[in-house]
Formats: C-alpha cells, sequence, structure tokens
C-alpha cells in the first residue's frame, strides 16, 4: 500500500486555477463571479461591511461624518479583495457562474454574507440608486511627471463612466453639446466627417475637429473657424487646472442625475498609500477632497480608500505636522483594518480546507506526533490542534510570519509599490507551493507528514523579491549553485530561510534552532539534529564569507556587497604563530595595570608576569607564569615546573576553539581595515563596513577578554606542585588570592601601617616633647603614650642597621632596599622612620650641596614630604655625641657650672637654652627699638634662633649634636647679649639723639673740639660699643656744654637782626597806602620773633621756636627782608614819570659782611624808587 498523498485530504483541487491578484477595476463578469464565489468572508470582515453598509444608511438621514473610510491592511491581507466585494454589493452587477447561469451581484454576496446582509438587500435595491467609482491607483506610475493629483484622477473615471473625454478641457465643450441638445448631432457630423466615431478621432486630434464643428453646428456663437479657435484655446486654459471643489460638485451633479433623493457615487480608490507615497503635496490633496466629500457631497458621496498603513502610521512617515494628521484622522472616522490572521483563515478555506476524512487523518498525524512537532515548529509557540490542522501542510504560524517578512521588506514606497504590483499574494504563495509553479516541489503530491519548510516560500516569491533584491536573489543563487558543503542539509536552504527570518529578526531572532525549525520538513524530523545541522552549515558559509554571526549567537546572510569585503577579511587570514602572539599580547594588555595589593593596606608589590614563556627582563621576587589556551602545554608539564619553582605560581588556562577564531578573525579585521584606510566605500558596503569596525572593536575590547579570562577561569593552577583552586570572579581575583600566600613567606618584616598623607612624614620635624603627632607614629611604636621618641623601636633599629651598614646611603637605595623581601614596605614609610632617626640627631642630610642637620631648616621639609627629593638626598648615619665637650661649652656659653654627665649636660642645654632664648629675645626688642647697630639686633636674633631649637630638639642625643655645632658661633653671640642687658639704653638715646640735633653745629668745630666730635659719632655705630662707651660718655659731657654756649648766643643774634628788619620795615610808605596788605606782607618775617631766652632743651633747641641751629643764619633774615620789602614796593601807587628824588647819601663804618648787606639792601630800595637809572659813587677807606 502506497504512502498517502497531501492532495486527497483537500477539499478543493490545488491545480485549479486562482485569481493571483484581484483587480477592482475588471468586470469581466465570470471573473468577477469565481472572485465573488471564492471571496472568504470572516466575522471581522462581515462586521467591516455591515459598518460601511450602516454608513451608506445614515446618509439617508443626513449625517456625513463618516462618509470618507479608509481601510487598512499590508500586502497579502486582502484589500482589493474586500474593496470589490465592497464595490458589487453597493452596485449591481452581473456575474455569470460555470455554467452560464446569471446572477445578480447585490444578491449573490447578501445570500453568501448572511442573514444580515439578506435583510439590507431590500434597502440596497429600493433605497439607493448608488454608482461606483473603481479607481486602482496601482494602474497609475506615481512617478508619473504630470503627477496627477487624486482629486483630478477621480474626476476622469467620473468622465470615463460618462462617456466623456478624459482631456478636462475636451470633455467641457462635449458637456456643452449636450445641454445645447447639438450632442447626437455633433457625432453623427464627425461620423459623416472623418469616416469614424468621435471617441476614436478625439483621442488624435480633438482641436481640429471641434474648430472645424464648431461653425457648423453652432453658427450663431461661432461664425468663422477663427473665432471657434480662439474659443477653444481659451477652454484649454480655462479648464485646464481642476480643483477638488469641483471634483466633489462634479460628483454630488451625478447622483443627482441618478437618482434626485436615492442617488449616491462611492469613489473607491484602491493603494491610495502607495499613490500618495512620498509626496505630500498629494497628501494634502487627499485630506482637501475628502474634506470637500464631508462638507459639500450633501451625503451623496462616499470615500472608500485602501492603503497598506494605517493613516497613524502614513502621515508621520511624510510629515511632522500634526494637524495633518488629526485632520485625516477627522476626515477618515471609520478605519476598518484587515489583519493576517484573516488570511490565514482565507487560505485555509480557500486552499488548505480538508475532506471529512483529510481532517481526521491529519488529526491523527498531530496526535501521534505532538512531542516532535512542538519541538520542530517552535519559531512561535502557543500555537493549537485546530491551527495544525487548519494551516497542514504549512506550519501553523507560516502564513503569518512569511506575511511579517514581506511587510518588513516593504522598505521604501517603491518597493512597496513593486511588491504590491506583482503578481503574488499570500494565497498565491501557498497555491504556487501546493502546485510546484516555477520548480517548486508539489506539496500536494507529498506524502503525508511532509510540511512546507521556510525555503519553499522564498522559491515561491523569488522571482517577485528580484523586483526588490536583486542581488540577493542572484547570491543565493550562487550559494546554492555551490554544492551541498559537508551537510546533509543544503547550504541554499539554510541561506533562504536565512534571508527570510532576518527580515522580521527582532521578533524572529536568527538562531540556528530557530532556522532548524523554519527548516523543518517532516512532522518526525530530530530537531536536536537538524538544529546541529543548521549550525555546521551557518559555520561553513560563514568561513565562505555569506553569513556573519552578530551577538548572541544569532546570524545574518550577508549582501554580495558585504560578501566582497568578507572576501577581503578572508584572505588577510593570520598565521597560526601570528595568532599565538596576538593571544599573549591580550593577556599582557589585560593585566597591564595589574599589582598585587599586600595587607589591610594594600600595599602594592611588583609582580613578574610571565606569559607562554615571554617575561619582561627585570624580575621581582613575586613571579606569576601564564599560559594562554594557544600555548599547547600540557598540564602536567606546567605541574613539573612548579616543583622546580616552588616560589612562583603557574596556571595554564584551559582550551577554547572560540578563542582561537575570534582573535583569528579580530586580527584579519583589523588588517583589512588598516588596508581600506581612507578608500572609499564602494555600493552597498557602507554599512557593512561600518559593522566590521564596530565587530573589530567589540572584538578586542570585550569579547577577547572575557574568553581569555573564561579560559582561564576554567583552567588550572599550580603551586610547588600542587593543584589550587582557579575559582573567582577574575583573573585579578585569583591571582591576588594566590600570591598572597606566596608574598607571606616572602616579607616576613612586612610592616602593615602606612602614612596617610606625605605631611605625616615631616610631621615629626616639627614636634616637641609632650606635643601631639599622627596616629601612625603610635601605631609604628615610634613614641610612648606620653608622646616621647622610643629610641630603640623596632623598624627604626632596622633602618639604622642598613644605613650602618652603607654608612652613605642615597635615599632612592633606602627605598629600594625596604621594597625588597623581607620588608616590602612603602616608600612612604620609608621616609617617615629616616625622617624619625633625623630628628633624634642620628642621621645628617645632604642635599642640593648643603649639610642639614637642623629639624628646623627647611631643606629637611622639602626632602620628607615629596618622594622625589627625598630619592636624591644622601643620608649618612652618624656617631655618637660627645658630650663632654658638650659640658665645657656649656660653661662657656651660659657661665654655669659644667654638668659631669650625659644626661645632666643635655638637661643643661635644654634648661639654658630656654632661659636664655627669653632674655634674648628682650635684648633683641630693646636693642632694635633704641636703634642699635643692625648688627646686635642680627646677633640677638639668631642666639635666640639657635636657643629655640636647641630648647625644642625632644631627643638628648639629637640636642647635644646640634649644641656641639653651634657652640663657637653661640659663645660669642651670647656674650654680646649679656653685655647688652647691662647696657645704658636710655643714656645712649640721649647721646643718639644729641649726635643727631647738633650735625648741623658740629660743621663749625675746630681742633680739639672736632676729634670729640668724630669719635663720639662714630663710636655710636662701632661693633664694640658696650666697650667703648664710657670713654663715649666723657666726650658727650664736653660736647654738650659747649653746644649750649654757641646755640643760645646764635638764637640770640638771629632774632636781634629780625627784629630790627620788622621795626624798619614797618616804617615802609606802603603801611600809609595798604595797612592790611602790607601786614600780609610782613607776616612772614613777624613769625620768625621767638620770646624764648634761646637756652636749648631736651631736643637741643629752643623749646619755643623749635629752631635747629643751623636754621639760626641771620643772612636768613636778610634775603625775607628784601622779598618783604619788594612785596611792600608793590603795594605803593605809581609815582610820576620824573620825580624829583633826594639823592642817597649813606655813611657808615662796616663792621662785617652783614654790614655790607645792609648797604646793598638799601641801595635796592633806592633803585626801586627811582624807577630809572642812577649813578653810584662809592669811596670805602679804612678807619
Amino acid at each position: 500500500m502506497g504512502a498517502i498523498l497531501i492532495r486527497p485530504l483537500l477539499a478543493r483541487d490545488p491545480d485549479r486555477e486562482i485569481e493571483s491578484v484581484i483587480k477592482i477595476t475588471d468586470h469581466d463578469p465570470r471573473r468577477a463571479w469565481i472572485q465573488m464565489d471564492e471571496y472568504v468572508p470572516t466575522e471581522t470582515v462581515r462586521r467591516h461591511l455591515l459598518d460601511v453598509l450602516e454608513v451608506l444608511l445614515e446618509t439617508r438621514r443626513g449625517a456625513a461624518e463618516r462618509v470618507c473610510i479608509w481601510v487598512s491592511g499590508f500586502f497579502g491581507s486582502g484589500k482589493s479583495h474586500f474593496l470589490k466585494v465592497l464595490g458589487y454589493l453597493l452596485e449591481d452587477r452581473e456575474l455569470i457562474d460555470p455554467d452560464e447561469r446569471r446572477h445578480s451581484s447585490q444578491e449573490f454576496l447578501a445570500h453568501k454574507l448572511g442573514e444580515e446582509f439578506t435583510n439590507l438587500l431590500p434597502h440596497l435595491r429600493g433605497g439607493f440608486k448608488t454608482k461606483v467609482l473603481y479607481i486602482n491607483l496601482l494602474d497609475r506610475d506615481p512617478q508619473d511627471p504630470n503627477r496627477p493629483t487624486i482629486s483630478r484622477l477621480v474626476y476622469r473615471h467620473l468622465l470615463e463612466s460618462q462617456g466623456l473625454s478624459t482631456e478636462f478641457w475636451v470633455a467641457r465643450w462635449e458637456q456643452d453639446l449636450r445641454e445645447r441638445g447639438k450632442w447626437d448631432e455633433f457625432r453623427k457630423w464627425v461620423q459623416g466627417t472623418y469616416g469614424r466615431a468621435w471617441e476614436k478621432q478625439r483621442e488624435l486630434h480633438p482641436e481640429a475637429v471641434l474648430g472645424r464643428a464648431l461653425p457648423v453646428l453652432l453658427s450663431e456663437l461661432y461664425a468663422d473657424d477663427a473665432q471657434a479657435e480662439r474659443a477653444i484655446a481659451d477652454s484649454k486654459v480655462r479648464f485646464e487646472r481642476v480643483e477638488p471643489a469641483q471634483v466633489v460638485e462634479a460628483l454630488v451633479e451625478e447622483a443627482r442625475r441618478n437618482s434626485e433623493a436615492a442617488g449616491r457615487v462611492v469613489v473607491l480608490l484602491d493603494e491610495v498609500g502607495l499613490y500618495i507615497g512620498d509626496d505630500v503635496d498629494r497628501l494634502t490633496d487627499l485630506n482637501r477632497f475628502a474634506e470637500l466629500v464631508v462638507e459639500r457631497g450633501q451625503n451623496r458621496i462616499l470615500l472608500i480608500a485602501t492603503a497598506q498603513e494605517a493613516i497613524t502610521d502614513l502621515v508621520p512617515r511624510l510629515t511632522r505636522d500634526q494637524q495633518m494628521l488629526s485632520w485625516l484622522r477627522d476626515r477618515f472616522r471609520l478605519q476598518p483594518q484587515l489583519l493576517p490572521t484573516e488570511v490565514e483563515h482565507v487560505i485555509g478555506q480557500r486552499l488548505l480546507q480538508k475532506t471529512l476524512e483529510g481532517e481526521r487523518r491529519v488529526r491523527e498525524l498531530f496526535r501521534q506526533n505532538e512531542g516532535a512537532l512542538r519541538e520542530n515548529l517552535a519559531l512561535r509557540t502557543g500555537w493549537i490542534e485546530d491551527q495544525f490542522v487548519q494551516q497542514y501542510p504549512c506550519p501553523p504560524y507560516a502564513v503569518e510570519v512569511v506575511q511579517d517578512v514581506l511587510g518588513a521588506m516593504r522598505g521604501s514606497v517603491e518597493e512597496m509599490r513593486r511588491l504590491s504590483g506583482s503578481e503574488r499574494s499570500m494565497l498565491k504563495l501557498v497555491h504556487a507551493i501546493l502546485r510546484g509553479e516555477g520548480g517548486v516541489t508539489r506539496g500536494a503530491d507529498q506524502p503525508l507528514g511532509w510540511i512546507v519548510g521556510m525555503d519553499l516560500f522564498f522559491d515561491a516569491v523569488k522571482a517577485d523579491l528580484a523586483a526588490v533584491r536583486s542581488d540577493q536573489v542572484r547570491a543565493l543563487e550562487d550559494i546554492e549553485r555551490a554544492g551541498q558543503g559537508g551537510s546533509e542539509l543544503s547550504p541554499g536552504r539554510v541561506a533562504k530561510a536565512l534571508f527570510l527570518l532576518q527580515q522580521v529578526g527582532d521578533r524572529y531572532p536568527c538562531t540556528p534552532s530557530n532556522l532548524a525549525s523554519a527548516l523543518t520538513d517532516h512532522v518526525r524530523s530530530d530537531a536536536r539534529q537538524r538544529t546541529e545541522q543548521v549550525a555546521g552549515v551557518l559555520q561553513e558559509l560563514k568561513l565562505r564569507g555569506w553569513v556573519a554571526e552578530t551577538e548572541g549567537g544569532r546570524f545574518r546572510l550577508l549582501t554580495p556587497a558585504e560578501h566582497s569585503l568578507e572576501e577581503e577579511v578572508h584572505r588577510n587570514l593570520p598565521y597560526p604563530s601570528e595568532v599565538k602572539q596576538a593571544a599573549t599580547r591580550l593577556l599582557r594588555d589585560m593585566l597591564r595595570d595589574f599589582r598585587y595589593e599586600h595587607g589591610q593596606i594594600r600595599r602594592r608589590l611588583p609582580v613578574t608576569v610571565e606569559i607562554d614563556g615571554d617575561a619582561p627582563t627585570e624580575r621581582v621576587p613575586l613571579h606569576v607564569c601564564l599560559f594562554t589556551p594557544l600555548s599547547e602545554i600540557r598540564p602536567e608539564d606546567v605541574r613539573e615546573r612548579s616543583i622546580r619553582a616552588p616560589k612562583a605560581i603557574y596556571w595554564v588556562a584551559a582550551a577554547s576553539r572560540e578563542l582561537g577564531g575570534t582573535l583569528e578573525r579580530a586580527l584579519a579585521l583589523k588588517k583589512s581595515l588598516d588596508q581600506w584606510g581612507h578608500r572609499p566605500s564602494f555600493e552597498g558596503s557602507e554599512g557593512y563596513r561600518e559593522h566590521l569596525e564596530r565587530e573589530c572593536r567589540e572584538a578586542f575590547d570585550r569579547r577577547l577578554p572575557d574568553q581569555m579570562r573564561q579560559a582561564f577561569l576554567q583552567g588550572r593552577v599550580f603551586v610547588a606542585g600542587v593543584e589550587a583552586s582557579a575559582s573567582g570572579a577574575s583573573i585579578n581575583e585569583v591571582l591576588q588570592h594566590h600570591l598572597r600566600d606566596l608574598a607571606r613567606e616572602l616579607y616576613t618584616e612586612f610592616i602593615d601601617r602606612l602614612p596617610r598623607r606625605d605631611e605625616d612624614c615631616e610631621e615629626i620635624l616639627r614636634w616637641r616633647a609632650g606635643g601631639s603627632l599622627p596616629d601612625i607614629y603610635r601605631e609604628l611604636g615610634l613614641v610612648t603614650a606620653d608622646q616621647q621618641i622610643v629610641r630603640d623601636a623596632q623598624p627604626l633599629s632596622l633602618v639604622r642597621a642598613e644605613l650602618q651598614r652603607q654608612r652613605e646611603c642615597l635615599g632612592d637605595a633606602l627605598v629600594q632596599a625596604f621594597e625588597a623581601p623581607p620588608f616590602g614596605w612603602d616608600p612612604r614609610l620609608v621616609r617617615l622612620l629616616v625622617a624619625t632617626l633625623f630628628k633624634m640627631g642620628m642621621v645628617r642630610i645632604r642635599f642640593q650641596g648643603r649639610q642639614i642637620t637642623d629639624a628646623a631648616d627647611p631643606g629637611a621639609r622639602t626632602v620628607f614630604l615629596r618622594d622625589r627629593e627625598f630619592r636624591g638626598a644622601v643620608f649618612e648615619l652618624l656617631p655618637e655625641v660627645d658630650w663632654r665637650r658638650a659640658s665645657e661649652f656649656v660653661s662657656r656659653v651660659f657661665g654655669v657650672p659644667a654638668p659631669d654627665t650625659f644626661e645632666a649636660t643635655a638637661e643643661a642645654v635644654r634648661r639654658q637654652a630656654d632661659d636664655w632664648k627669653q632674655r634674648a629675645e628682650l635684648v633683641k626688642v630693646r636693642t632694635r627699638d633704641n636703634r642699635l647697630p643692625d648688627a646686635f639686633v642680627r646677633a640677638c636674633e639668631e642666639a635666640v634662633r639657635v636657643l629655640t631649637n636647641l630648647a625644642q630638639r625632644a631627643d638628648p642625643n639629637e640636642r647635644l649634636r646640634y649644641f656641639l655645632e653651634c657652640a663657637e658661633a653661640l659663645e660669642g653671640r651670647m656674650a654680646l647679649v649679656r653685655n647688652l642687658e647691662q647696657f645704658p639704653f636710655e643714656e645712649y638715646r640721649r647721646v643718639r639723639e644729641f649726635a643727631q640735633a647738633a650735625s648741623g653745629w658740629a660743621g663749625g668745630l675746630q681742633g680739639e673740639a672736632t676729634r670729640r666730635w668724630q669719635h663720639l659719632t662714630g663710636g655710636l655705630q662701632a661693633v664694640d660699643l658696650p666697650g667703648r662707651w664710657p670713654d663715649l660718655r666723657n666726650e658727650f659731657a664736653a660736647l654738650v656744654g659747649r653746644y649750649r654756649e654757641d646755640y643760645t648766643a646764635r638764637h640770640r643774634e638771629f632774632m636781634t637782626a629780625v627784629e630790627e628788619a620788622v621795626q624798619v620795615l614797618r616804617q615802609h610808605e606802603a603801611f600809609q597806602h595798604s595797612p592790611q596788605q602790607a601786614e600780609e606782607a610782613l607776616g612772614g618775617l613777624v613769625a620768625r620773633l621767638c620770646t624764648g631766652s634761646g637756652e636749648p632743651g631736651e631736643e637741643y633747641v629752643c623749646p619755643e621756636c623749635g629752631r635747629r641751629y643751623e636754621g639760626l643764619v641771620p643772612t636768613l633774615v636778610a634775603a625775607e627782608w628784601d622779598r618783604v620789602e619788594r612785596a611792600l614796593d608793590a603795594l605803593l601807587p605809581s609815582p610820576p614819570r620824573r620825580e624829583d628824588i633826594e639823592p642817597l647819601h649813606i655813611d657808615r663804618t662796616i663792621a662785617g659782611e652783614q654790614d655790607v648787606d645792609a648797604v646793598a639792601l638799601e641801595l635796592r630800595r633806592y633803585l626801586r624808587r627811582a624807577r630809572r637809572n642812577v649813578r653810584l659813587t662809592l669811596e670805602a677807606r679804612p678807619e
């Protein structure tokens, strides 16, 4: 008994002819019968049809809000069929069945659709006279340069339905002839004149025909051809444009022509969305047209449009104008949507409906193999037995998935138009598979159990896909011709399924398991085996550059342009040795910042990391040997190596083919991208080239590190031949764990403490006994609870021992010595300990050409504050201090008995320094305030500084060492301080004030007086001033008496001259003419008068006038006398031009130069009075 085939299980002959695409403009009654007969109305479709009929009925009540209807549903959903059924339901047309019987379309459809429609039939027939305009917009080229608007297209179809020309100006003449009753006569004239019907002749020369006919038929209006030609030319201009308002008016008129009350015009626009395309103007025209249908259509017009997109999807694609979307939604209030599930039902009824026996056998097949079926057909879950039976031999979800795929390929409006205009619909695709069209496997003749794979849908639609994906179709043909490959599953089948499925990859990820489900071709297929086969084929296609693997194990079929790039990448695949080297570099980069952190302070200790035998030149005690998955070393050999080197960690990664493959491709990608450089991308490769760049970055940035990490975490660790755990979250974490134990063995003297700040290291330099220090000093045991330095603390002893070993040691060498085992100390800790030794006086610093032993020296703070300066400084351990010599200096410097022990000497220095620094500070202040020589002030300041340092040094050893360094200099300064303590500062100030006040007087001294003055002034600034003070006091006593006598005499003489001048000047004539002004002129001289005795006071000047000795010069009076006299002369009235003036006679004895000045003054006054030249006769003879 042969196998049961699928064909006899089907209720209808699968080889019968089925209309591939319904054209609403095809009204052949026989084809229309088949279309109406095979139409499968679902409940949803019935509801949509009833909604439209309800709108029609509403127009009788004056309701016009819903007269515009938008029917949406993407490619293959049956929009055109729905629209044609609706038209044949609204307007009665003749149908002829195969037996040549004639039927009313309205009656046939009403009975087919059910009782609700038969109840409405009387209303459709008797209540309305409906005319339907069927307009298939796919018949119009949307790229037509004339770009007719939708309203113009509607108008042309209206004219065509009226038997008129579709040229607007010609149709207007035809209408005019009809209105004038000349239409029949005109048609007969054309037939008689041209021998052809007007309908034929108007297609060629309508202008010439009308130009000749009008003067004949309408001679009263057009007397000759010229008038007719002008009228025709004018009409061509006037009727060139047709506005939407004119079209609506014409449609209303047509409805009235059919019936004043019952006349209706229904405009059916199929695929309006594709016709609008990307043209916003067409959308605007449709909106205006719909608006006028609602507002001016007088309830006589219904506008029904279909589109693959809903209004809410179409409008945002064209414009951001939200107002336009709002308008269209308001115009098209009824928006039926045809869903993919409706298509499944239609296909199940028209093509895949089973006989009773067929349904029984399919159910039995399902129940016997349900487990395998659900495992195989897992592209979508949740389907039930009835769906399987209805859709068999297709998978229960195949129709919806393929619809999604074809919908996703409508990338652009042009692609949507090409697919929609093709000869394929979902119904036809399934029909083609059943019939085996175009070389497709003949599905109807396959045995029961066979299932339609996704690749067969590709074969069925391939011819149409060539219109929008021609390059991809050719690529798939190349893959198919390449051969079977190494798997039972052909690469061609996998590639076809992958191509279709990746169109909707967001819903159905292109994984091997999903592709295996899509390629299931029998109910008993082994899902696991099929998945493995698919995975193998995908890898083969990947190696051939036809498939790319993306995130999460998903795959994608490449375009030919992308394939070309992959071929270049394949040519750049690296050699195995290059891959191994790259693996080493990868791991080295991953560990570039790795540092082992030891202890609670997380002290970073350097680690030598050797990778696949490649180790850095500089080795450090902590040693790690890593072996990548590409090293090819056996774990047993690694164990042997760890036995020979027990102080190292050995870690071998697990094998990883994935890592090798990823690294190989990443290297090839990098090399290819470098070669391409700035080379322009060829057409179709731009996006994929960017994808390859992202893939390369992703591989090096994330995938390769992740794979390397997983390989090591699955590997094996050996320490001294013993295998240890490799578990952890990261390579760093595992290394930290194993290095911790190794570091404890190597760094036995490790101190798990660390100064928090650099400033903590030099804080000890400013510290005084009893003061506070950062906690680190107490934690290290360097100070006692009462804040005293512990001289024999263990850390200090270790540092002192290292300094003792090297004697003079560079800071950098100290840091390196204590970074190495067994210490592992942080450089900051080393600085702190050395600073403590320095504070104790045990260390001397040589830095930038200077030797530093004083903790208060700013250079010391610089050394211990910054790591670089510390490393560049040299440190020397100082010998024990000579306390006996220090004891001698205590006696000499401070004048106290010499102590007899180390401790007593250190204490005596501290006590004396603390006492004398205050006394020296007081002496310094008195010396500065009394303006003793600056050298004395500087000496006191230096003494204070040294004494303060001595007092602050808590460590006795450090204190005595510092004391010995500065004792000799301090001895001399202390002697000066003691002398200055006894110095008579008040007496010194009086002498210094005398020297300043009498400096003018001293210029006239002679002989012994001059010597005394020079001895006095020079001694006041002498460095041995205290010792010379008794002599200076004697000199002062001798000079000050004589000064007082001379000052008093000079003061008396000066005042006499002033009084004489005032007395003479008051006799001036100006006091008679301008007394007030004359008094003001004399005021300066009067101000010089002094009523005192002239005896100098404490400040060595007259207490009344305060004039210094050098300011009491009589010649100053003569000069002032002359100035005042000139001012007084200026106050005199002008004398006559030739005034008789008595001659001036002067006869007197000249005793001194001042008498000469007086004579000259009188002569000047006489000259000013004369106001002309005078003759002078001068005679002088000695007495």
